[in-house]
């Protein structure tokens, strides 16, 4: 079986196995009942699954048939949009009891999200669903001034850079595309969100 896009499969795979690892190593910090901060290693840990998944579909993807190739990629999609999903139940359980109104608002934006990308799969769709999540992060980090808000405003910092990177078409090289580039500067992200995740809940007042 060939391996197409070596480079994106093994930045994927260093994306996920990243990813994976602060997401164990959080969850192994915090306690059950701090459920913002459970929620964000569940964010981290969709975030490495769905590098995982991505990062074979562009390795292998391509020796399959078009069926297969289709469903694959909405597979990744899926479970980008279910990182958004996780990222947004995180912030409400950090807002508190004035944030509950809002988990309707989420789980409808989840399913519209999850109805555009098997509708449209294009990788943009799933980028505005996260992008928006993080967002809204954003703005709580301005608004509440907490002991997380420096570094998860740099890890959206740094995912709006790769981002824009990974749209613009930007590569080092044929070898290491605008993809790879994306995937190494959004691993430096993992590391923000990690140390944002690490001060959420009582910790992080």
């Amino acid at each position: 079986m060939t391996i197409h896009e070596p480079a994106t499969l093994a930045t994927d795979l260093l994306l996920a196995g990243l990813g994976g690892w602060l997401a164990w190593r959080l969850r192994r910090q915090v306690t059950s009942e701090n459920r913002a901060a459970i929620g964000w290693c569940a964010a981290m840990g969709a975030m490495a699954v769905s590098a995982l998944v991505g990062g074979l579909y562009h390795g292998f993807a391509p020796n399959f048939s078009a069926a297969v190739d289709a469903v694959w990629w909405r597979l990744v999609l899926a479970l980008i949009c279910g990182m958004g999903l996780t990222m947004a139940m995180s912030l409400i359980h950090e807002i508190g009891p004035r944030g509950r109104g809002w988990t309707g608002v989420v789980g409808v934006k989840f399913l519209l999200s999850l109805a555009a990308v098997m509708a449209w799969p294009d990788f943009r769709v799933a980028m505005i669903d996260y992008g928006l999540a993080m967002l809204a992060w954003v703005v709580a980090a301005l608004v509440l001034r907490r002991k997380w808000s420096a570094w998860m405003l740099a890890g959206v910092g740094l995912s709006a850079v790769a981002g824009w990177v990974q749209q613009s078409g930007w590569g080092l090289s044929p070898g290491f595309n605008h993809n790879d580039v994306f995937h190494v500067i959004q691993a430096l992200a993992l590391v923000g969100f990690y140390r944002a995740g690490c001060g959420l809940g009582g910790a992080g007042r």
